[in-house]
């Protein structure tokens, strides 16, 4: 009997930690489907599922879904201050958008930009190179040198990108 007495707390203890204190990246991807009435790769929907690798905490509260412009959704736990921007497919789908050449890039991956950080009082401006490619309104990974942070920019112009904020 006194062996019992050890392994119900153990197994509670065992219990809790398997409660994972992360949020689930599946059930976002369902939260951003429904939001968006359209699953991952269809016309309106997420261009792809949100990086298994992402470790954000689990938010106390209900996540906050906003689209930014007609490129992304921002997905966001204002309690704990992270967010992701879970870019979309408009149009009529993935193999439409791959045929359809009408819309040309404003920036080219490679091409030296001036990012802009716009605030009421200042603004301020430095020189940064595009990651990716991108066309006006969409976000874009950005940095100033090889080995600095990738930012995440929309692009606001030709050779201009603005910082998310």
């Amino acid at each position: 009997m006194p062996h019992f007495r050890l392994a119900i707390p153990l197994l509670s203890v065992f219990a809790m930690g398997a409660a994972s204190s992360f949020e689930d990246t599946d059930h976002l991807d369902r939260q951003v489907a429904v939001y968006l009435n359209a699953d991952i790769g269809d016309a309106g929907g997420a261009r792809a599922p949100i990086d298994k690798k992402l470790r954000l905490k689990r938010c106390p509260n209900r996540v906050r879904f906003s689209e930014t412009n007609n490129s992304a959704v921002m997905v966001s736990c204002p309690d704990l201050g992270w967010r992701v921007f879970v870019p979309l497919w408009r149009g009529q789908g993935r193999a439409a958008a791959q045929n359809n050449r009408a819309e040309e890039f404003a920036v080219r991956r490679n091409q030296p930009l001036n990012l802009v950080v716009r605030r009421p009082s200042f603004s301020i401006s430095y020189k940064v190179v595009a990651q990716k490619n991108g066309r006006i309104g969409d976000y874009i990974p950005v940095r100033s040198s090889r080995k600095s942070k990738i930012l995440m920019a929309r692009v606001s112009g030709a050779g201009e990108v603005e910082l998310a904020q």
